[in-house]
């Protein structure tokens, strides 16, 4: 089953990154992105999700809080989410 987390910001309290995950995915880096070292820092926004459940609610997530790359929001996310699948690897 598949969820959702947020890495919140110790300054402000409110999520700084928000993505989709199975597994251990929550504690593994992202690209640029700091993942916590306080692990109570990172959250479980929804959890017992299917893969097309958890794309829709990433997508709503990260619109609801917005983007910094692109002026909507708080977020440091790069994309509005939702793309992607599980298992892919990137070369």
């Amino acid at each position: 089953m598949y969820y959702i987390y947020a890495y919140i910001s110790k300054k402000t309290g409110l999520p700084y990154y928000v993505g989709k995950g199975i597994g251990n995915r929550r504690f593994k880096k992202h690209g640029k992105i700091p993942v916590p070292q306080d692990k109570n820092r990172i959250i479980i926004m929804e959890s017992n999700l299917s893969e097309i459940g958890s794309l829709s609610l990433e997508r709503r997530y990260i619109k609801w809080y917005g983007r910094k790359n692109n002026g909507t929001g708080i977020l440091r996310n790069l994309t509005d989410g939702g793309e992607g699948a599980t298992g892919y690897i990137r070369t």
